[in-house]
């Protein structure tokens, strides 16, 4: 409604001014200065003209976007979420996260569950490790397996890593598995009956991706990826990938990309807007419009207005370091990362967003050494499910979580009121 003041305000100076100094609308806000004579009144209108103009180019509304892009964004949506449930209200009264017990994991010491997606009565996750040593001592590093649980059942292996070797995972509009590959540096597409793994793009200006991580897809099968470097496979010569520096740093090459449903590859502007975001850039997820990109990494989360597949205007919505972001249907953003808490410096927490980015609660996830991700599935779509990874070891001694050694690389689950989306 202010953006909406701000404009009808603005029109109205400048029409004052057109009147008073007969200029054409065509000249512009910024030419009304080079028109101000001494009239005290043109002078006062130009002035509040400027305030105004530069009040209203701060705000951070929502770009508007034709009526055939929404109706695609709401057929998009419509796959997972019933009529009208935008409208429904998240309650988190008294919601706690379970930790399942019994799921196993598949490499010894460091585990990473990452990239959950629900898919016709089952979960599927990556499950990221590392080779024990070979006979010369080499340690084949990020490696990853694909598990898929039917809740109530032990999971079981779908995908060996020699296939896998996947983070991120996602279903496209026609209902196709589309991952994120830290294997061989690839956005992919996986059959569900056949498991053929198909690359879609491996490479920007001859170089492969560093270790494609997280991603979304949008109402039009464009998929935004993010591609930190930490993950890159052991074997992968540095050379031959994209770069960037050690966390901390916003050295060149960790980028955000867009590939188009026909698998046309290009770096958005997000790390050039955002330097901060080649710092490890992780979690991204839309805005249930689809008119905003929202892409976390090591020193915080922003939110970009999205249009036609370009971002601008970015906001920082925290400040802590972000993993893997879920949605569900009312437009809420939930946010693994974090912050100090009563009885753990490092307590790891998901907090949740309301569509206008205002934090509206957090849900403590205990034991574990960092949370990684969401995904909303079940029978009703209501259960979220939430990962993490532990790294057992603290050098020579066990890794404490709080008062307590952590707990292995698991799920929790929890009940919520609302629906969300499946990655």
């Amino acid at each position: 409604m202010f953006f909406l003041f701000c404009y009808s305000i603005l029109s109205w100076l400048q029409y004052q001014l057109i009147f008073m100094e007969a200029l054409s609308p065509n000249q512009g806000f910024f030419m009304i200065f080079k028109q101000c004579k001494s009239n005290k009144l043109t002078l006062v209108v130009a002035t509040a003209l400027s305030f105004l103009a530069a009040s209203c180019s701060n705000m951070t509304e929502t770009p508007v976007a034709d009526n055939a892009i929404l109706k695609s964004v709401a057929k998009a949506n419509a796959a997972y979420c019933p009529p009208d449930s935008a409208n429904v209200q998240l309650d988190l009264t008294q919601i706690k996260l379970t930790y399942e017990q019994n799921i196993p994991l598949m490499y010894q010491g460091y585990n990473n569950i990452e990239g959950p997606v629900w898919y016709d009565g089952a979960l599927y996750y990556s499950n990221m490790g590392s080779h024990q040593p070979d006979e010369n001592g080499f340690v084949l590093s990020n490696q990853t397996t694909i598990w898929r649980w039917v809740v109530g059942e032990k999971p079981q292996v779908w995908l060996k890593d020699t296939l896998a070797g996947t983070n991120g995972l996602a279903i496209d509009n026609k209902g196709k598995l589309i991952a994120g590959r830290q294997l061989d540096g690839s956005l992919s597409t996986i059959d569900w009956q056949s498991k053929k793994v198909t690359p879609v793009v491996t490479s920007y200006e001859g170089k492969r991706f560093n270790s494609p991580n997280d991603l979304v897809i949008s109402h039009d099968d464009t998929v935004y990826f993010t591609d930190p470097n930490w993950n890159t496979p052991s074997n992968i010569n540095s050379a031959d990938v994209q770069g960037g520096g050690q966390p901390g740093s916003t050295q060149a090459g960790q980028r955000i990309y867009r590939v188009t449903a026909d698998g046309v590859v290009t770096p958005t502007i997000t790390t050039e807007l955002v330097p901060a975001l080649r710092d490890k850039p992780n979690g991204i997820i839309l805005s249930l419009d689809q008119q905003q990109l929202i892409v976390g990494g090591l020193q915080g989360l922003w939110v970009f207005d999205l249009n036609s597949g370009h971002v601008s205007n970015p906001q920082q919505l925290l400040n802590t370091p972000i993993d893997g972001l879920g949605k569900d249907c009312s437009g809420n953003i939930y946010v693994t990362t974090t912050r100090e808490l009563p009885q753990r410096k490092d307590g790891q927490v998901v907090v949740v967003l309301d569509k206008k980015y205002q934090e509206i609660g957090a849900l403590d996830v205990p034991g574990i050494h960092i949370v990684t991700n969401i995904a909303f599935g079940g029978d009703d779509g209501k259960t979220l499910f939430v990962t993490g990874l532990t790294s057992p070891m603290d050098g020579d001694k066990l890794r404490q979580c709080g008062d307590a050694p952590c707990l292995k690389a698991g799920i929790y689950t929890t009940k919520l009121n609302v629906q969300g989306f499946p990655f």
